[in-house]
């Protein structure tokens, strides 16, 4: 009977939260969305944008009412976000937000974006990545009426705002390094007789052998989601790094991290130790993809 209510209590909670947003959002129109075929400078339509965006840039210097329009463009296989930022003159994280683009690596031909003709930050109302929580968090206000309603999603818009350096290294921190500078493989990923039980079990990781207290690495930059002990795993990190892929570290002899906390790569997170299920001084790392254990060894450098 309590789980029965307590299910539909989280129901309940959800449909008010999501028809909260609707109507939130219902408050600002939908914004017309004009058509760039193209980004070159012969373009009419370009040029009627570029026109907009040095606009733009005037009104924010003489802190006059920007005219915040948007525009759509296909990706060809030959942009970068970069470039297309670059061309645009409107900062590349501004897009990314836009366009919920997890981090520089995501691949972007031939998908259709949208491009503001003012510069600075938009923020989501509600993010679906991790750069765009992490700019909610510092920049979402109750008191901002700057809201635009683009294709059924809404945006604060922040004059003239760039990324943090933190948040900069964030998003174009795309790549895993190694856990530890040096260290012995003692155990692979997949099957294998538990050193703990002598039962075969599946490792959901690689075990990492080294002296206790040498320094542990967050493998790429991230938000820690969970930094705290238990019987199996003894002290252990947690790292968010986007929308779906975390990282795992346990059986630490420290934890150096807090709950919440910004990282960059290559940031001490802990010490290597031997609590929890453990026989020796080792690090237990994960990879998970949605919530499924993946190799390691197949996406870090050679260990």
């Amino acid at each position: 009977m309590k789980k029965n209510c307590r299910r539909v209590f989280r129901v309940f909670s959800t449909l008010l939260i999501s028809m909260q947003a609707f109507l939130f959002a219902s408050d600002y129109p939908l914004q017309p969305i004009k058509v760039l075929p193209s980004l070159a400078p012969r373009d009419s339509v370009f040029v009627q944008y570029i026109q907009e965006v040095e606009n733009s840039y005037r009104c924010i210097a003489y802190g006059r009412e920007i005219p915040v329009a948007f525009y759509s463009y296909k990706v060809k296989e030959s942009d970068t976000l970069f470039q297309i930022a670059s061309r645009c003159n409107i900062p590349y994280e501004e897009i990314a937000l836009l366009n919920a683009i997890e981090n520089i690596d995501t691949v972007l031909t031939d998908k259709t974006i949208i491009i503001p003709n003012a510069p600075g930050i938009m923020v989501p109302e509600k993010p679906t990545t991790s750069i765009g929580t992490l700019i909610k968090q510092r920049l979402y206000t109750s008191d901002n009426k700057l809201c635009y309603n683009v294709g059924g999603k809404l945006f604060q818009y922040v004059p003239n705002e760039r990324l943090t350096p933190t948040e900069r290294a964030f998003f174009l921190d795309a790549k895993l390094r190694l856990p530890l500078e040096d260290s012995i493989l003692t155990s692979s990923f997949g099957m294998r007789e538990s050193p703990i039980t002598g039962d075969m079990s599946f490792h959901k990781g690689i075990d990492l052998a080294a002296p206790e207290g040498t320094n542990v690495f967050a493998c790429k930059s991230g938000v820690v989601a969970n930094a705290s002990k238990d019987r199996i795993y003894g002290n252990f990190v947690i790292l968010d790094h986007d929308s779906n892929t975390q990282s795992v570290y346990a059986h630490l002899s420290e934890i150096l991290v807090a709950t919440g906390q910004i990282v960059n790569s290559g940031t001490i997170i802990g010490k290597v130790g031997t609590t929890g299920a453990s026989t020796g001084p080792h690090l237990h790392f994960e990879i998970r993809v949605n919530g499924a254990a993946q190799d390691p060894k197949r996406l870090l450098p050679s260990i």
